[in-house]
């Protein structure tokens, strides 16, 4: 919950066109509680400041320019989402009515000398018990006396859509306090009629919090509290920082951040992302004028723009703010220009500045990565006099990293029915993803590397053991495969630098560093890093639906929820609950002789118990090509704690598992995953870095006139035949040795 302050603003809002039919129709129910030591009537009656009329109005008002909940969330969804509110209980002759709690107000408060009743203070476990005890009351109050035909599932999704849940009198003076508006999940699985509760919002009837000072101190229950927190069930996330560093990446521009007493619209970004209001946002990089249409208009098309220089994830957001209608609480209009991190989600909440960044992050003049500026002026118009972005302007676009990017806007108009701007012209470069990578030293080893490139590209310095799939592509990004021809055998590593060269001017370039590792005396049968993404080790991935395993997602080592031990790939298992049960499999090629499985492991389901839905995530084993496995690993009962005893869900893990017991020329592995509670997998799986090596490390010659008969192996485990008559010169694998055909 965000802290919010009472002002009066002058509504101008967009009338609503009633002819169009929303697509989504969600039903908020409202309920009011008063506690067991409050009366309904009489001097001291609680409810008595406002009428029934005035929360009906509040809630479900459709007279154009109202301030109302419903009107929000029909014009800042275009129209597609009628959100409206039912008040339990009914009123009576226009007052509000309210179900009595079984506690009287003070055992929700803090424990003093004249409250002995209330919870201790900083005990959050009594606190959180007595918050639960309270809602689970209430739920089972509604469940009982819902009214007749109600609905509190809209959508028809077996959840109810919103429960909000007016408590009598006022708020407490800070969130530490259990009597505080807030959000929160609710977790002890209870229903109404037959519809789960997941969240409730929890706010008061006189005040929400306190502007101190004020001749009214009181902060009425507005739309601004109420469509923020109902948003987060359409899935929007906090944009605030959670950490007091004095950073606001977002401010009063979007409703997910500063709360005002109107309810502003939130960035296109977000109404894209997570409310599926915009079907898309256009991205741009042909230089030209373009013209936006303001947000908060009544159409969806145009405004907003995504600029996206190559090289980078990140990309640039442009749309139009008017400062009117529900956006009449901006400091100003004109166009916001922000940057959005795609593979973050979650909003801004968790920022450290390290390891988690902003998702969204509007610039403004002054504003770095390490000082916040002045938010207020960061709308762009030829009325404030700031009509350049970027290139040679004062202000410029920059990623998360510091790092300037590389894109220009100029002529921004003056603050009109709608706001013109011109992208201009940039200069051409190639950008690799990776600037050196390193190779195995078996043949097959590989990286992928993403090129990105404003024209077309050729590649020179590749060496003969070195296979590209690509030297050359085209404009935008192209995903190249590196994969070493043949095995490293010499004494040392080998290396070289490829360029990467724009075709129309050689000046523009870009250089990528390989090395490929020599072999070590180690008995190496397979060895697999998935930065190959042609597969050619032969891979079977076996997945009961969309999910499960995948070989080709671009991963980052250090960020993202799936991330790489080293490198760009790794086998990824993608987690799901998806009430429906699964079963997701990777199984290697057949291999000979493999005595140990070494391999780097991150998981979230490392020493979990999910008892209502049992789950396995187990390493298994074949002596017959696939037909009958054995269960050597289970990461959640054998996954291995850290020095201290704690679980290392989540880490990057070592694993090395005895192959020993099942040696055969017939052998496969399997990572399998599934459950037995039909409601899905909930944890996910990466695996990195994967090698099998045998026993035997002595290299037999075989003279090809007597040549061995039986299953013949390559050194990466694969089959390729019965005999070594008909195969090329090299080393092989017969019968559990290294055999060499010269």
């Amino acid at each position: 919950m965000r802290k919010f302050y009472f002002l009066v603003f002058a509504l101008a809002f967009f009338a609503l066109a009633s002819s169009v039919q929303a697509q989504i129709k969600l039903n908020n129910t409202v309920v009011f509680v008063r506690f067991a030591d409050e009366a309904i009537t009489g001097p001291d009656a609680v409810f008595q400041t406002n009428t029934a009329a005035h929360y009906d109005s509040l809630f479900n008002s459709t007279t154009p320019g109202f301030n109302s909940v419903y009107n929000y969330f029909r014009q800042a969804s275009y129209r597609r989402l009628d959100w409206r509110s039912r008040l339990i209980p009914a009123p009576v002759d226009g007052k509000v009515m309210s179900y009595r709690s079984k506690m009287e107000r003070g055992y929700y408060q803090e424990q003093s000398s004249i409250n002995p009743t209330g919870y201790p203070s900083g005990n959050a476990t009594v606190m959180e018990a007595r918050r639960s005890g309270l809602i689970k009351e209430v739920v089972k109050y509604l469940d009982k006396n819902l009214p007749a035909g109600y609905q509190v599932d809209g959508n028809n999704d077996g959840i109810v859509d919103n429960l909000t849940i007016v408590l009598s009198g006022t708020s407490a003076l800070g969130n530490t306090h259990l009597l505080w508006p807030q959000r929160q999940n609710y977790i002890l699985g209870d229903s109404i009629q037959g519809k789960r509760v997941v969240s409730f919002l929890m706010v008061f009837d006189e005040s929400n919090g306190f502007k101190l000072g004020a001749e009214n101190p009181n902060m009425p229950l507005n739309t601004g509290v109420l469509c923020h927190e109902m948003s987060h069930n359409l899935g929007t996330y906090d944009l605030y920082h959670n950490a007091k560093d004095g950073l606001n990446p977002v401010g009063v521009w979007d409703l997910m951040s500063n709360i005002q007493p109107v309810a502003q619209h939130m960035t296109a970004y977000t109404k894209w992302r997570y409310c599926h209001w915009i079907d898309s946002i256009p991205t741009i990089s042909t230089p030209g004028t373009y013209r936006l249409n303001p947000i908060g208009g009544d159409d969806s098309t145009k405004i907003a723009y995504k600029i996206q220089p190559v090289g980078r994830r990140e990309y640039f957001v442009i749309e139009y703010r008017k400062k009117e209608g529900f956006d009449a609480s901006l400091p100003e209009s004109g166009l916001i220009v922000y940057r959005v991190n795609p593979d973050l989600t979650g909003g801004n909440l968790a920022y450290n500045g390290t390891t988690r960044l902003d998702e969204q992050y509007i610039f403004r003049p002054g504003g770095t990565t390490t000082s916040d500026g002045d938010l207020s002026r960061a709308a762009f118009s030829a009325d404030n006099g700031r009509t350049a972005f970027g290139g040679a302007a004062a202000q410029r676009p920059f990623y998360s990293d510091g790092t300037e990017a590389n894109f220009a806007i100029a002529n921004i108009s003056a603050v009109g029915e709608y706001m013109t701007f011109d992208l201009l012209q940039s200069a051409n470069r190639v950008v690799l993803s990776e600037t050196a990578v390193t190779l195995g030293g078996a043949a097959n080893s590989g990286a992928t590397v993403k090129v990105s490139s404003d024209n077309v590209w050729v590649t020179s310095g590749v060496p003969a053991w070195l296979t590209l799939s690509q030297n050359t592509g085209n404009k935008g990004d192209t995903q190249v495969t590196l994969a070493a021809s043949s095995a490293n055998t010499t004494s040392a590593d080998r290396t070289a630098v490829i360029t990467f060269t724009d075709k129309d001017n050689p000046s523009v370039t870009a250089t990528l560093n390989v090395t490929q590792s020599r072999q070590t005396n180690e008995n190496v049968i397979l060895f697999e890093d998935w930065e190959n993404t042609s597969n050619p080790n032969g891979w079977t991935v076996q997945n009961s639906d969309n999910r499960g395993w995948d070989l080709t997602r671009t991963l980052q080592t250090n960020r993202g929820l799936y991330r790489s031990y080293a490198g760009t790939h790794a086998a990824v298992l993608i987690e799901a609950w998806d009430d429906a049960h699964e079963e997701q499999s990777l199984i290697s090629p057949v291999f000979a002789q493999g005595a140990t499985l070494e391999f780097w492991s991150r998981t979230t389901a490392a020493n979990k118990n999910p008892t209502s839905n049992p789950q396995f995530y187990n390493v298994e084993v074949s002596s017959d090509g696939g037909s009958t496995w054995t269960p050597l690993f289970n990461c959640l009962t054998d996954y291995p704690l850290d020095a201290s005893g704690n679980s290392q869900s989540g880490k990057y893990v070592k694993l090395t598992i005895d192959l020993s017991a099942h040696l055969s020329n017939n052998m496969r592995v399997r990572f399998h995953a599934y459950d037995t509670g039909g409601k899905g997998l909930a944890y996910f799986w990466t695996i990195d870095n994967l090698k099998i090596t045998g026993t035997t490390t002595g290299i037999t010659r075989v003279p090809l006139t007597s040549p061995a008969d039986g299953k013949v192996y390559t050194l990466s485990g694969q089959l390729v035949g019965m005999s070594l008559q008909q195969l090329p010169a090299g080393i092989y694998v017969v019968n559990g040795k290294k055999v060499v055909k010269r």
